[in-house]
């Protein structure tokens, strides 16, 4: 018997953003036992910085795009077309053609959501721009959404049983023995952030945060890293003129980290920190956290709260506000056996949960529901 021909659609690295470390983790996978896959690169920004910017030339770009789609179809046949869509107006508006192109060339479109905005996203837009959206998603056969609690963005467009939980999941490598980090009380605590430094990821808040325990006698002594590229200059000068004062020496911002570098910080570091203000999917940077076995501080946006259990592997907070992560990191910083247990908690989650094997299950069982 012939296995299902699916077309997977999405971005490649670099940048490395979540989505394209996502597609790049399903290509590889053992889904290839399953299916007869293809793959069709949607990159159009080779940087973070790229992001968000109109020019004239990707206009040219994502018409190329489209009759290049129209192609592969035609050449692939596929049963399924798995298309990231984005959750903005204009990211959206993109997306249609392909949406269209796949339902008209006989495939069942299957639509993967990596954030959680895209509900508010339509209620926000006018009668007719509704209108255009809904007839595009009447294209579609079915939708995945990254999480059990994140179903309802779609309960307006598809039935319930055609709307797939499928959170992020991958297999992380350690340098040490165990491929979990292990406690080492030779050095200074490490708290870390790692993320890009947008103003919505947060990070000026938990730099006013630390700038509120650095005026606290009696906290062991510690060191914060934050990894990420900017794409503010604005924001930027804000974080930094916090960073630089003469109290913050302990807060550094060396900027992007990747690779073996970036499993070697996480293997270094005691606790780990990504408290967003705005809308989050499920990020793949506390999936790694929780992988090597860090107590975990963040909001609940999105899916966090499937992994982030508060009073369990870490805490959840309702917003980041300065003083909150203030008392969250005060409590692990000064608690050993705290930030042990927590650590353990993590990595239990992540084993039974957040594993490559879990994601290309819960994906290939969606798959193989839409194929048939």
């Amino acid at each position: 018997m012939s296995k299902p021909r699916i077309l997977i659609m999405g971005k490649l690295p670099p940048p490395y953003m979540g989505p394209a470390v996502a597609t790049e983790i399903i290509l590889k996978s053992k889904l290839r036992e399953r299916f007869e896959l293809h793959h069709f690169d949607t990159r159009i920004n080779r940087s973070v910085a790229e992001m968000g910017k109109f020019r004239l030339s990707k206009l040219a770009v994502l018409g190329r795009m489209y009759a290049a789609f129209r192609q592969k179809m035609k050449g692939v046949k596929p049963d399924v077309v798995l298309i990231p869509i984005a959750q903005t107006p204009s990211g959206f508006l993109k997306d249609i053609p392909f949406i269209r192109i796949a339902e008209a060339e006989g495939a069942r479109v299957l639509i993967q959501l990596r954030g959680s905005e895209f509900r508010d996203m339509y209620f926000s837009l006018g009668p007719l721009r509704q209108k255009l959206v809904r007839s595009a998603m009447q294209r579609v056969h079915s939708a995945i959404v990254l999480g059990e609690k994140l179903r309802y963005i779609f309960e307006d467009f598809l039935p319930e049983d055609r709307i797939f939980a499928v959170p992020n999941g991958g297999d992380f490598h350690f340098p040490d023995d165990e491929g979990v980090r292990m406690q080492r009380k030779d050095r200074t605590l490490r708290v870390t952030y790692l993320a890009n430094y947008l103003p919505g990821k947060g990070l000026l808040e938990l730099l006013q945060a630390l700038e509120l325990l650095s005026q606290e006698p009696g906290l062991p002594q510690f060191e914060f890293c934050a990894y990420g590229s900017w794409d503010n200059a604005a924001y930027r000068a804000r974080c930094e003129a916090i960073a630089s004062q003469p109290r913050m020496a302990h807060c550094l911002l060396p900027g992007p980290i990747s690779g073996e570098a970036k499993w070697q910080a996480l293997a270094d570091s005691d606790i780990f920190v990504f408290a967003p203000k705005a809308p989050e999917g499920h990020p793949w940077s506390l999936i790694e956290a929780a992988a090597a076995g860090l107590p975990l501080i963040s909001t609940d946006r999105g899916a966090i709260g499937q992994n982030v259990v508060d009073g369990h592997n870490g805490f959840l907070l309702p917003h980041p506000e300065p003083q909150l992560l203030a008392e969250a990191l005060r409590k692990l910083l000064s608690d050993a056996e705290l930030r042990a247990q927590m650590g353990r908690a993590s990595r239990g989650l992540y084993e039974a949960q957040y594993t490559e094997a879990r994601m290309v299950e819960r994906l290939g069982d969606a798959l193989a529901v839409v194929a048939l």
